[in-house]
């Protein structure tokens, strides 16, 4: 059954933990970033889609096939906890025995020690799958706030102390190996589900009936995001790869985390509503809404400041990073509502039409990479604005037209946000460039100021309803 005041709760936790961690994480980033050079960074991030992909296999799909039965067995949750270790377990040896094969693609020696130390990060995780799944398909983000915040405040002190005694790159592994450890223990200690050696053939069937198809997609789809750091680091430099992977963190700090805090805490809720059509469709419907109304003035305004933002942020050695960002942000506008959109599918069960339009939306993003490539890494980042357009458009059209939303719906739904997004991004851009002062602090400031003053002032003389829910659903 739907319970909304459980659900408001769980996102409020889910909303505290993610910016929490976020915010911890964002101190450190500012603070090593000064210490750190963007080579260092590009380092780390040839290794991403190695990782990241061992994780995603590791998990195979269960954490969502958990939370989407609601009601599970203790057969499931051992059964899927033992393949996540085993696959783990096989997953970092592979890791460890091909990382100079990985150091010799990229010709950086230093990859090889790199890769094998950051690999211990997929064994690790892969031991806490059903932990965080169980929590979340309970809706207990309280107890994982506590946990990823221990994790991010001991990492981050792990990590800046590296940074400064001089371990360069080994300041990052530092950071993220620390955090991986230290969550896991505060996890297995607050978590009061124990694993039992049991491995069910018919909880296998059935959670990786459907976990596999979401851990296929969530694959390429990781494959894509990281295939563009994989070519930028062979194409271009560890230098240039530092600075886009900077600007594309910075810019999903915004984007990335509301959807996340969002879903996370409505996702269960929302599966219990699959067999009302009209209420699910008014619920999708309001995200919708309230994505565009809270997202795109964050990330115009974010592309409007990007230079003096960056420049005070993180000092004038990463300048490129800002001009990569006031790109990307524009692509990141619409990542909410893709992700809405296919969670249509995962809260339906059609996971394979969610896997086709991944595919499908993937592919464009991909040929999109080797049309831009010889145009240089800011035609990249424009060829991603043009795939998050054709990839939005694909959604709509398999999942949210699925319960009526389609395209026509969408847009009017959207289009007063826009318009104010559009207005805003203006003024920002006019006051800026007649303003006298060239200190980055004032810019920054006061485009901000700026940018809430337009916005809000725009919704309020236009009497936006997404703004007035918003507030009634706060105040509530």
């Amino acid at each position: 059954m739907f319970d909304a005041r459980r659900t408001v709760k769980g996102a409020a936790w889910s909303a505290v933990e993610r910016l929490s961690v976020q915010g911890v994480q964002f101190a450190t980033l500012v603070v090593m970033a000064r210490l750190l050079t963007p080579t260092d960074y590009g380092l780390v991030g040839m290794l991403a889609i190695f990782i990241t992909i061992g994780q995603l296999i590791a998990d195979g799909g269960f954490s969502q096939a958990i939370i989407r039965l609601g009601k599970h067995t203790e057969e499931d949750v051992s059964t899927a906890f033992l393949f996540n270790i085993g696959v783990g377990g096989i997953l970092y040896l592979a890791l460890y025995v091909t990382a100079p094969w990985i150091a010799e693609f990229y010709g950086e020696p230093k990859l090889t020690d790199l890769a094998r130390v950051l690999s211990l990060s997929v064994l690790i995780n892969s031991t806490l799958v059903v932990h965080r799944a169980i929590l979340t398909a309970h809706i207990d983000f309280k107890t994982q706030a506590k946990t990823t915040l221990a994790g991010a405040l001991s990492s981050g002190v792990v990590g800046v102390w590296m940074a400064y005694a001089g371990y360069g790159v080994w300041a990052i592994a530092g950071l993220q190996l620390t955090n991986h450890v230290v969550t896991g223990i505060a996890l297995w200690i607050l978590s009061p589900w124990r694993p039992r050696m049991r491995f069910a053939k018919e909880s296998f069937s059935r959670l990786f009936g459907f976990g596999s198809r979401i851990m296929a997609s969530d694959i390429f789809e990781t494959f894509y995001n990281n295939v563009y750091m994989m070519t930028i680091g062979k194409v271009f430099t560890a230098y240039s790869l530092g600075c886009y992977t900077r600007a594309d963190q910075l810019g999903e700090f915004a984007s990335t985390n509301v959807t996340r805090i969002v879903k996370r805490a409505t996702f269960p809720a929302l599966c219990s509503l699959r067999d009302e059509p009209d209420r699910l469709a008014g619920a999708f419907s309001r995200h919708i809404r309230y994505y565009a109304f809270i997202i795109f003035p964050l990330m115009a305004g974010l592309s409007a400041i990007a230079v003096p933002f960056i420049e005070l942020l993180l000092g004038n050695q990463w300048l490129y990073a800002a001009m990569l960002l006031r790109i990307l942000a524009i692509a990141m506008m619409l990542f909410p509502l893709i992700s809405v959109n296919l969670m249509v599918l995962e809260v339906l069960g059609d996971s394979k039409r969610y896997l086709r339009l991944q595919l499908a939306s993937k592919s464009v993003g991909i040929l999109m990479l080797i049309v831009m490539l010889p145009f240089g890494l800011s035609a990249v980042c424009c060829g991603l604005v043009v795939t998050a357009a054709v990839s939005l458009l694909i959604a709509i059209i398999g999942g949210g037209r699925r319960i009526g939303l389609g395209l026509l719906v969408q847009a009017k739904a959207v289009l007063p946000s826009l318009l104010f997004s559009a207005a805003m991004y203006g003024a920002i851009l006019l006051l800026l460039y007649v303003l006298p002062s060239e200190d980055s602090a004032v810019r920054v400031v006061l485009g901000i100021i700026a940018g809430i003053l337009v916005y809000l002032g725009l919704a309020l003389a236009f009497r936006s309803r997404d703004l007035r829910d918003l507030v009634t659903l706060i105040l509530k």
